[in-house]
């Protein structure tokens, strides 16, 4: 699992990064951001994409000046071995309690939906084994499921638009800022907590990246892709529910795709949607689990490959443990989503590239005055 013996091609890359951008933030998000803003939640959605885009290109430009590492091993060389090693656990957590966040969205849906008389814990230690399957595998198993997961979103989004075409209405979605730019604007970090990780997934897995010239190219692609997804998505249900009913529902994108039918033939295929849903939330929740162990492994120093196998095994524990912690409370989830995230998430998403980046000037204009 080193990965100087593993790459991932420009387009594994570039689907990896569509399937940790929308999958979640069409389950929360769109309830969250109707309460707040209303009507505008989408236009919220694509400032988010494009400011995500900004730190997404300084994450790689920062580790491209550390070619073969990844942002725990070059935050020891930035800001010395104590504090980096520090920030290395921070960043294991971090990653641990964002992949506990997506398995337990997974599982809400079939827990309210599809399978409510399976117990919560159940159906979470079942996720949770595909999940370590999938990292045991390595990251390349994962990023070639990426690409699987994007055929898939498309085929997702594709159904939508049939399923919806009918039912829609232009005029719920006017007018434009209603809620006034500034608020709609803050509004916007509301989805920066949801795909702010994609700028710290591509500074643990971008010396796997097998094309480094064309990185922030595929990059950018796979936000965009996957913004447009989830934007497009928050568009259709305005404009087939509205803001107040979007508003009122802990799970609107389930709500939506129950409401919705093909013409009179096919409909409740809820099920199937899901299904093809699922398939970039566990794409998400394998590279989520795969960076935090390895960021803990590179923290820690270790360099058996048993001991990383059995780490994977007690991350498997982990993970399980806080996903029914955090998840089988449904309002203690939607507060910690909505509210309590945002004071973890934020400042390690958008303030430590910032942080580095400054630090990274300061250390070449030294350079530049000494020699």
């Amino acid at each position: 699992m080193s990965h100087n013996k593993v790459t991932i091609n420009n387009n594994q890359f570039k689907a990896l990064l569509v399937c940790t951008t929308w999958p979640t933030v069409i389950n929360y998000g769109s309830g969250i951001l109707a309460r707040e803003i209303g009507r505008d939640m989408w236009i919220s959605g694509a400032i988010s994409v494009l400011s995500t885009l900004l730190f997404i290109y300084i994450i790689v430009y920062i580790g491209q000046n550390f070619p073969g590492k990844t942002i725990v091993e070059y935050c020891q060389d930035l800001l010395w071995t104590i504090p980096g090693k520090l920030l290395g656990f921070v960043l294991a957590i971090y990653f641990l309690v964002s992949a506990a966040s997506n398995v337990s969205m997974y599982i809400h849906h079939l827990t309210d939906f599809l399978l409510p008389e399976t117990p919560f814990l159940v159906v979470t230690v079942l996720h949770v084994a595909v999940i370590c399957y999938l990292v045991s595998k390595g990251p390349e198993v994962i990023a070639r499921m990426g690409v699987i997961g994007f055929a898939l979103a498309s085929v997702f989004l594709f159904m939508v638009f049939l399923a919806s075409v009918s039912e829609t209405d232009f005029k719920r979605l006017m007018p434009f800022f209603d809620s006034g730019i500034l608020k709609v604007s803050i509004a916007s970090l509301k989805v920066d907590s949801f795909i702010g990780i994609d700028q710290i997934i591509i500074a643990m897995i971008l010396p796997l990246v097998s094309n480094q010239k064309k990185a922030f190219r595929s990059a950018a692609a796979g936000l965009s892709i996957g913004g447009f997804f989830f934007v497009f998505y928050f568009i259709v249900e305005l404009m087939v529910m509205g803001p107040q009913v979007v508003a009122l529902m802990r799970i609107a994108s389930m709500d939506f795709v129950r409401s919705i039918q093909i013409t009179q033939y096919l409909h409740r295929f809820e099920s199937f949607m899901v299904a093809l849903w699922y398939w970039s939330m566990l794409v998400q929740g394998g590279i989520l689990t795969y960076c935090s162990q390895k960021a803990f492994v590179q923290t820690t120093g270790i360099k058996k490959e048993k001991t990383k196998t059995i780490l994977i095994f007690i991350f498997g524990i982990f993970l399980a443990t806080l996903t029914y912690f955090i998840a089988s409370n449904r309002v203690f989830f939607l507060n910690f989503r909505e509210d309590t995230w945002h004071y973890f998430g934020l400042p390690i998403q958008y303030g430590l590239p910032v942080i580095l980046l400054l630090i990274l000037a300061i250390r070449k204009v030294f350079h530049a005055v000494k020699n």
